[in-house]
């Protein structure tokens, strides 16, 4: 009856221990895996709930990748307007500096005329700034970007009416960029704004400039003392028109100024989100290897207990 109960005994261990030995080769294998991937979780039945907040964090960080590309693209955008803006601000100072040499009564008829040459090509520079592109797409446009905004004349390269007159109406849209959820931003300086530095007088940037040409130009005025009164008084005009432009300027530079807040605020909830992603699904390496070793060793030691209980109870069964 002692050998009996002696092998009865030896079968149940070796029961218990061979019910082991499967627990401990998942555990192993699970282990491996989460080694090679560096993922604690890879499959929802993990942790549901880890798998859960893992995915969330997914898909809210690629959400705010799309947002952070896009501020990026509108912040190339931006830069280049403020650049076009900047060399504008340049082009008027210089048209500036141009009309009060003119000014000076000690210039003659040709030192005027050279004088309104340059200005003429200060005035085609102006336009080409104003019609200048980005990635393909015009600048100032509005949101019709895919069209010349205007003409080598310096109007808006839309007509309207009867007769046709020019119209700045369609260089007037925005064009807007996601900074946030829920929150769009105005990324540009629409061409109309830009034209006309007073609406209500129908008054352009390029329109001072053609003002001063002709001013400045013996062929169209003889040039009085240097406070000739039309030298003075289209001076002014580009003066306010200059001062028109370095306010856009400055409106580009605000644009870009929030622009760069949104985008330190999307990196850091991009960095939070990959934070709480790693936290719900990423392994401890160290101590995923030290339990994979523990569990080996323990395996082991099952599979010589099997062996040991299985010769004890054959040689208590003779």
């Amino acid at each position: 009856m002692a050998n009996v109960s002696i092998a009865t005994n030896s079968s149940v261990y070796s029961g218990v221990i061979s019910d082991e030995v499967p627990r401990l080769q998942r555990d192993i294998s699970r282990l491996r895996e989460q080694i090679s991937s560096g993922k604690r979780i890879n499959r929802p039945s993990d942790d549901p709930s880890s798998f859960t907040t893992a995915e969330r964090m997914k898909t809210l960080g690629n959400q705010l990748a799309r947002r952070e590309e896009s501020i990026a693209s509108a912040r190339t955008f931006v830069d280049r307007t403020q650049q076009e803006l900047d060399g504008l601000a340049d082009l008027f100072t210089k048209a500036r500096e141009d009309g009060v040499r003119a000014a000076d009564d000690t210039r003659s008829a040709d030192d005027r005329a050279a004088i309104a040459n340059e200005l003429r090509s200060i005035k085609d520079e102006v336009v080409d700034r104003m019609n200048s592109t980005q990635d393909g797409e015009y600048i100032f446009a509005g949101n019709r970007t895919g069209t010349k905004p205007f003409k080598e004349t310096g109007e808006p390269n839309y007509t309207s009416g009867t007769p046709p007159t020019p119209d700045y109406n369609p260089i007037d849209g925005d064009r807007t960029r996601p900074i946030g959820k829920n929150q769009d931003l105005t990324v540009n300086v629409d061409g109309k704004s830009l034209a006309q530095y007073d609406p209500s007088s129908g008054k352009t940037i390029t329109g001072a400039l053609d003002n001063l040409i002709n001013a400045v130009d013996p062929k169209d005025n003889t040039p009085g003392p240097g406070t000739d009164p039309d030298i003075s008084t289209a001076l002014g005009e580009v003066e306010d028109a200059l001062d028109h432009v370095i306010s856009k300027g400055s409106e580009a530079g605000a644009i870009g100024r929030r622009l760069s807040t949104a985008q330190e605020q999307v990196e850091a909830a991009s960095l939070e989100a990959n934070e709480r992603r790693s936290d719900a699904e990423d392994t401890d390496l160290a101590t995923a290897i030290s339990e994979l070793q523990q569990r080996q060793t323990q395996l082991q030691a099952a599979f010589q207990a099997t062996s040991s209980s299985q010769k004890t109870s054959l040689v208590n069964f003779l």
